[in-house]
């Protein structure tokens, strides 16, 4: 053991101490462990169109953005709460009726409980497409939703829907257009 490792080795012992009593001060956190809530990404709102309002063909549209995949995690939050925290995958491509602006798009997290919506959560996210490009591929920042939770309920009916903000006319056009997506949950 070196001369400098003996006169930090009694400091380390005394932080190591300090961290194991700040541990025993968690055990009401460490009692409280809840599940996850599901996450889904609705497939009839999985895929953002605009277009011009000359038609619905492919020379009119403005812009398609798709969700294409969703990260995140959760952990037990302060008042009785599970913390989620998610960040979108989305790839957008200009179509031939676009200006080159930059776009935005809607979207949501909602939490449900028992199948029934009860809060909703929307948020932006700008898009900038530079030069002649005409596919970005980009994360949304990273939202935190916190789900009521109980210890004695583990098996939690609350669940988190996401989806593009659509118009009535957008979600009928996904709905009569696009095959559903599937996406598939992967946990740990």
């Amino acid at each position: 053991m070196t001369r400098y490792a003996r006169q930090f080795l009694p400091l380390l012992a005394i932080l190591g101490t300090g961290t194991a009593l700040t541990a025993c001060d968690q055990d009401d956190q460490s009692a409280f462990a809840p599940v996850c809530p599901p996450v889904e990404i609705l497939s009839s709102a999985a895929d953002y169109y605009q277009y011009d309002g000359h038609g619905l063909d492919a020379g009119s549209l403005v812009t398609h953005a798709a969700m294409s995949g969703l990260t995140g995690n959760c952990e037990g939050a302060p008042k009785k709460t599970v913390r989620s925290r998610l960040s979108l995958g989305i790839t957008v491509e200009r179509g031939p009726a676009s200006d080159g602006k930059d776009i935005v798009l809607p979207y949501f997290v909602a939490v449900m409980r028992d199948g029934k919506i009860i809060d909703k959560k929307e948020f932006e996210v700008p898009v900038s497409f530079a030069g002649n490009q005409s596919t970005v591929s980009l994360r949304t920042p990273v939202r935190i939703i916190d789900v009521p939770a109980s210890p004695d309920l583990q098996l939690t009916n609350y669940s988190l829907k996401i989806g593009f903000q659509l118009s009535r006319e957008q979600l009928d056009y996904n709905q009569t257009h696009l095959r559903p997506a599937k996406f598939t949950a992967h946990t740990n």
